[in-house]
């Protein structure tokens, strides 16, 4: 903007024009297509104003839009005659600069008014400028005072500043049109020629520094934008006549500050097409970065920055044979701290007003730091500050020639940082060390660890080369397992020979045997020699381990859980088949193999094998237990130990299917089961039976435990418990074992085949009961401690009912089935004697209880017991004895729960449920196919051949049976007292109801059941009766309950009366005749028991008088309500 002063007005209102200054919140409306744009502040620059015609320069970098003239004067002669014409060439000298708008500004003293027209009559001088200059519909005449009072609000400075906006906007609009225009032609002449790409850029450069001069970066950016695609299609169209070369040989072009887009004069040597290629496009990214910090756009200009580097290298490596040594690197290197040193302070204040600024900040920021690094990477391998080995190697272009040993002249290089550390290890390793930390910490502020790990590796690495092992070792072991994570294994086994080679020369043992496990792991990148190499240094230091050391199985070798093998035929015991691939060049001895498989009683069984070699390949092998147990186990985990080198896997892992496997009991070991003992004694401590078979082996130092698995049900502790050994020639022994503190019960050395049978006592119900029972058994058998572990449930129940009914003379007993299954009754009787007598005397105070014995079998057994014994018998004839245990109890739970015993013990005909292949199925899901599909051919072919069992069948094939018994205790019924009472009438008629009967109450004292004869003499008790009156039938009178006292032989009657309250046979009352102290036993003998007497109603008559009978004999003549009817009636 420039302001023409002719009336030395300037100096009055400079300082207020300044104070206005920068203008604020302009809104330019483009006449283009453009979007309207807004402006929130602009910088004004004042010039004087240039009377002469001088064409604006190509090359100008500002532009004027807009020239002032202020006028001061208040004399109207004056202006007609001086003023009018000064203002007046002034106007046409603006109006003929081209895009250059005007402002007429009139400068008022502090009092003056306005205006000084009253009725037109007369105007002030503003007031003509006004009328002589202004065109159209805008004002170009603006009015001000020297030191408005109004100060800083003043309307007219206010009115003066908008205007200014306004008509700088309008100079910049047809600046604008017109390089868009000018523009649009000479682009439109491209492929004319004569055509000159740097006119071009110039000219549309011109556009980008107005908007740039407005303050509107994003529009000059775009500018420049297209102005670098519109460079690469002239590239890609191998135009390049108006570069003179490709440049970059001037001194500093290799150290410079890429941004500073003022170290040379670039846009004349644009100009002039003498401009080369290395500068021009250094300048156009330092015009497009410029244009980007000015938006604040710290991060897109890192982002540009990185990526104009690494896109500008390929081009400098075309020439790099007329640079300077080791120009690439100096340039790379001095790029990339030029833009970090650029940004890094301005985006201290961004970071502080948006906090997700910092991240994507630091991730660009450390990619330019790293890629300054790696030139030092090129540099130190050049000139042997680091060996030709990777990490350092990998930034190397291998297309390059080597460069001599030699070193370089210092000034063919002008990056003095680089040349101190060409020149010096320890500068060289700390700068390389210094740009490794700042971008290990941008790293990690941008949350990339995978990164920062790499840089990591590389300090690693220089610390490995400089024999600073400790150190490397420290950082190798930190970052090596992120990369094991990622599946990096190229990377990781570079990193890891290396830490290894440390590990070793510290004598790290441990950790150097850690490191060629990994190195293993990735035995993919490793080639056959180096494998065998690494595997043979870990067999060689795996003795030296101190302490355990785990690995998983996963890469070196693989396992798979194949089958349970527990054929008799094949194996001693049940052995689980597994397969171990060795994925290592070279076979290995291992020194223990371990399975496990979790369930539920025990909840863990250990599979072992020593000693196994396993050669490189596939290698089976068939692991033991020392537990013997039974029921469905999840194969859990494998160990295999090769000295203190622990390897495990998990086969219980997240999306692995689990592998259920079926155990059953070892049939050639020592085998125990529990159950309700054959004879219960009720009311007595009851006790669990238990049977130890020793099986084909003999036993020493063995310990039997059992354990209640519920509440209710207690295992009790005695000092010894009552055995029986039976050997196997059927001899038999009794015998007292010892129960220890922990409720273990000693067992006696056994040989093979023999039977301990034992009974432990228990407490809790002894009735329709089901417990739960741990039992465990260890002990020693061939020189190895092996156990027994069962979980057994166990039904106590008494499947007969004893009913006893006791007078002073009979003792009656009734049995009847408790449930649901019928009972066979084989023999019942008393104990301890077989004949109970009656003695007419009997001097004993108190009896014993004697015990009715009753022995039985429930026919729910007679038909389990023959069936089991059939199906087993078939399950050995195919050599599928083992799984009887398990097979049976589901058919007993599945086929059998539905028979019909009661039809079986009326018919003596089993009738069996028909075979369904699914629910068999359904039990042996955890079975291997092929034994699957043989047990369910056998159980089909089992219930084909018994649809229908017999009887007859049963017997046959049932063995010896156990028969069960139960002993009831039973009071020996007795009487030392007994009374004959009798009710007698004292009137012979018939009883009416309600009329009172004279009864008389007759009690007599037996002398049969007296002590003695001698002793009858007057010896009286004291006794009482009772009579029991049902009051819905009689009412008595007199003593219903009467203390008396009576001797042997003595008869008493009692006056009653009784009232009969119904007619019809009626039962007498009871009478009863009881002692009145315990010591006193007394029974009675009523003679009117269940006695009726009949009692009838009372005779009645009545006599009825009916009128009108004739009423009921004709019919009605008419539909009138007939009269009602008097009834009289007499009762007598």
């Amino acid at each position: 903007m420039s302001d023409c002063d002719e009336f030395g007005v300037w100096p009055l209102v400079a300082d207020d024009l300044s104070s206005r200054l920068p203008l604020k919140n302009l809104h330019w409306r483009p006449s283009s297509q453009r979007h309207e744009r807004f402006i929130p502040s602009l910088e004004v620059d004042l010039q004087r104003f240039n009377f002469e015609q001088v064409p604006q320069p190509l090359l100008a970098t500002h532009t004027t839009y807009l020239n002032l003239y202020f006028v001061n004067c208040e004399d109207n002669d004056a202006y007609k005659n001086r003023v009018k014409k000064q203002i007046k060439a002034w106007v046409d000298v603006s109006m003929a600069k081209k895009n250059q708008e005007w402002l007429i500004v009139y400068v008022a003293g502090q009092d003056t008014k306005r205006s000084n027209n009253y009725l037109g009559l007369k105007t002030t001088v503003f007031d003509k400028i006004r009328a002589d200059f202004n065109q159209g519909k805008r004002d170009r005449c603006a009015y001000i005072r020297i030191h408005d009072p109004e100060g800083l609000n003043s309307e007219l400075w206010l009115d003066f500043m908008e205007k200014m906006k306004e008509f700088i906007l309008l100079g910049f609009d047809m600046h604008v049109l017109q390089i868009e225009e000018d523009t649009r032609r000479l682009d439109m002449q491209r492929h004319m020629p004569g055509w000159n790409y740097c006119t071009f850029f110039i000219l549309k450069e011109g556009l980008a520094q107005a908007f740039e001069i407005m303050t509107l970066y994003e529009d000059a950016l775009i500018q420049y934008d297209e102005l670098e695609a519109s460079f690469f299609q002239v590239l890609r169209d191998k135009a390049l006549a108006w570069f003179g070369h490709f440049g970059a040989t001037d001194s500093g072009d290799d150290s410079d500050n890429i941004l500073d887009f003022k170290r040379k004069d670039y846009r004349d040597l644009i100009n002039k097409n003498v401009i080369s290629v290395f500068d021009f496009r250094c300048y156009l990214f330092a015009r497009q970065s410029r244009m980007l910090l000015k938006l604040h756009r710290i991060i897109e200009t890192c982002q540009r920055g990185q990526f104009f580097i690494s896109s500008f290298i390929p081009s400098i490596r075309e020439n790099e044979d007329l640079l300077v040594d080791n120009f690439v690197e100096s340039w790379v290197f001095s790029a990339c701290m030029n833009i970090v040193n650029e940004c890094e302070p301005l985006s201290v204040n961004l970071a502080a007003n948006d906090p997700n600024f910092i991240v994507p900040f630091n991730a660009v920021k450390a990619d330019l730091l790293l890629t300054a690094r790696k030139q030092l990477d090129k540099l130190g391998v050049k000139y042997h500050h680091l060996p030709d080995t990777a990490p350092f190697s990998i930034y190397i272009d291998t297309m390059l020639p080597k460069q001599p040993k030699s070193g370089i002249a210092r000034g063919n290089m002008t990056n003095q940082k680089l040349l101190e550390a060409i020149d010096s290890v320890d500068a060289f390793d700390k700068m390389y060390m210094a740009l490794s930390a700042r971008a290990i910490k941008s790293y990690d502020a941008s949350h990339r660890p995978r990164a920062a790990v790499t840089v990591h590796g590389d300090i690693a690495g220089l610390k490995y080369v400089r024999d600073k092992l400790d150190e490397a070792v420290r950082i190798y072991e930190s970052v090596i397992w992120r990369y094991g994570e990622q599946g990096w294994g190229s990377i990781e086994n570079s990193l890891l020979v290396k830490c290894a080679d440390a590990q070793l020369r510290l004598g790290k043992i441990d950790q150097y045997i850690e490191s060629l496990l990994t190195l293993l792991k990735n035995a993919s990148w490793l080639s056959v020699d180096e494998a065998m190499r690494y595997t043979e240094e870990l067999l060689s230091n795996v003795l030296k381990l101190d302490t355990d050391l785990h690995r998983i199985f996963e890469p070196m070798f693989s396992i798979s859980v194949v089958a349970i093998i527990d054929d008799e035929s094949a194996v001693e015991s049940s052995s689980v088949e597994i397969c171990i691939e060795n994925n290592l060049p070279k076979s290995l001895h291992s020194d223990r193999l371990l399975l496990r498989l979790v369930g539920n009683d025990p909840e863990q069984v250990w599979f072992t094998k020593d000693d196994i070699n396993l050669e490189p390949g596939k290698n089976k092998v068939y692991l033991t237990s020392k537990t013997s147990t039974s029921g469905n186990y999840v194969v859990e985990e494998c160990e295999m130990h090769i000295g203190k080198l622990v390897f495990s896997h998990n086969f219980m892992r997240d999306g692995q299917k689990k592998r259920i496997m079926r155990l059953n009991h070892d049939t050639k070991r020592l085998r125990a089961t529990v159950a309700q003992p054959d004879e219960v004694y009720l009311g007595e401590r009851q006790q669990i039976a238990m049977r130890i078979s020793v099986g084909d082996y003999p036993i020493t130092c063995g310990k039997a435990l059992l354990e209640s698995q519920m509440d209710g049900f207690e295992i009790l502790k005695t000092e010894t418990i009552a055995a029986k050994i039976t050997r196997e020639a059927g001899e038999s022994d009794t015998l007292e074992l010892e129960m220890l503190e922990t409720g273990e019960i000693i067992l006696p050395d056994c040989e093979p085949n023999e039977i301990i049978d034992l009974l432990v006592p228990y407490e809790g119900s002894y009735t329709d009961s089901e417990y739960r029972v741990k039992t465990t058994i260890r002990y020693e058998s061939e020189g190895a401690g092996r156990e027994f572990i069962s979980a057994d449930s166990i039904f106590i129940t008494v499947p007969l009912v004893i009913v006893k009914s006791a007078s002073s003379i009979f003792l009656k007993v009734e049995v009847s089935c408790n449930g649901d299954h019928p009972v066979r009754i084989l023999e019942s009787n008393l104990l301890p004697s077989k004949m109970y007598m009656i003695e007419k005397t009997n001097s004993i105070n108190e009896w014993n209880l004697v015990r009715f014995h009753v022995k039985y079998r429930t026919l729910k057994d007679e038909v389990e017991v023959s069936i089991g014994a059939m199906l087993k018998k078939k399950l050995i004839e195919y050599d599928a004895a083992q799984h009887y245990s398990y097979i049976f109890a589901k058919v007993k739970e599945a086929f059998l729960a539905s028979v019909d015993y009661v039809g079986y013990g009326l018919t003596d005909v089993v009738h069996l449920d028909a075979f369904d292949a699914e629910l068999c199925e359904s039990f042996l899901l955890n079975r291997d196919l092929k034994t699957k599909v043989k047990l369910l051919d056998l159980i089909e072919d089992f219930f084909e051949e018994h649809e229908a069992i017999t009887v007859r069948t049963i017997n046959e094939h049932a063995p010896p049976q156990r028969v069960n018994a139960v002993l009831f205790p039973l009071e020996v019924p007795m009487s030392k007292v007994l009374h004959t009472a009798e009710l007698i009438f004292s009137i012979e008629k018939d009883l009416l109801v309600s009329e009172s009967c004279p009864c008389t109450l007759r009690i007599k004292q037996s002398t049969y059941w007296a002590v003695g004869s001698e002793d009858l003499g007057d010896v009286k008790d004291e006794f009482y009766y009772d009579i029991a009156v049902d009051y819905d039938n009689w009412l008595l009178a007199g003593k219903r309950r009467l203390r008396f006292t009576s001797k042997p032989g003595e008869t008493l009657e009692f006056p009653i009366d009784l009232v009969p309250l119904k007619t019809g046979n009626l039962l007498l009352p009871t009478v009863r005749v009881l002692g009145t102290t315990p010591s006193v036993s007394a029974a009675t003998v009523y003679v009117n028991s269940a006695q009726q007497i009949l009692v009838k109603a009372k005779s009645k008559t009545a006599t009825f008088f009916v009128e009108q009978q004739q009423r009921f004999l004709q019919p009605p003549q008419s539909y009138e309500r007939p009269a009602a009817l008097d009834i009289a009636a007499a009762t007598s």
